[in-house]
């Protein structure tokens, strides 16, 4: 005690250090890691290679694919509220798979044909769907903050409301689909194609004229 009343700064820093340690461990430990469903995850398959056939048609809700990577192709799985932060689905085929409130932060899903996917309020933070070609998808009310989708085809995409701030949509073709209520702000629309498609303000390119200016504001 003598000691520190001593060197009272001393101690002080050393307290304040050893403190923003912890809450930063702990805070870096939220960051890196995927979220699990209240009350644990489901089947734990993270971390390992998984080839598609082992999710057809399995009902695996809350399933942990943390960092794991996807092969082949899924059908009819039920993967909603799963946990596949960082997953790697590279060149994967997606036919009817229920992804709701999925965390699928900084998952990669680039080249990969998803068709009849519903990925409703799922977090999709950093992920990215390069070159990949997506029909008949649903991101309703999802995060796709700071996500990309170069060169990505989007036909009947919904992004209503969803999130999509500083997100990579250069040279993507986007047909049928709608960005109604949408945020856009900071969003890389440069070389995109439009065909149809309901912008965030409500209304509707005509053809392939793009929706621009204040087009890309929501509607209040």
């Amino acid at each position: 005690m003598n000691l520190c009343a001593s060197r009272t700064g001393l101690c002080a820093t050393a307290l304040a250090l050893f403190v923003a340690f912890a809450v930063g461990c702990d805070g870096q430990g939220e960051d890196e890691r995927g979220r699990t469903c209240p009350g644990g995850a489901g089947r734990n398959l993270s971390g390992r290679t998984v080839d598609g056939v082992e999710l057809w048609q399995k009902k695996l809700r809350c399933v942990n694919l943390e960092g794991s990577q996807l092969t082949g192709s899924v059908s009819e799985a039920n993967l909603s509220r799963g946990n596949l932060f960082g997953a790697r689905l590279a060149e994967v085929s997606l036919e009817s798979v229920d992804l709701r409130d999925a965390d699928l932060r900084r998952a990669r899903l680039t080249a990969g044909t998803l068709a009849e996917v519903d990925m409703r309020g799922a977090d999709l933070g950093e992920a990215a769907f390069d070159k990949s070609m997506l029909t008949n998808v649903s991101f309703a009310g999802a995060r796709l903050r700071s996500a990309t989708l170069r060169a990505a085809s989007l036909t009947n995409v919904d992004f209503s409301h969803a999130d999509l701030r500083d997100v990579d949509l250069s040279e993507a073709e986007l047909s049928g689909s709608t960005l109604r209520g949408a945020r856009l702000d900071g969003a890389d629309l440069s070389g995109a194609s439009w065909e149809n498609v309901v912008c965030p303000d409500g209304t509707k390119s005509v053809g392939t004229r793009a929706c621009g200016g204040h087009h890309l504001t929501p509607a209040s």
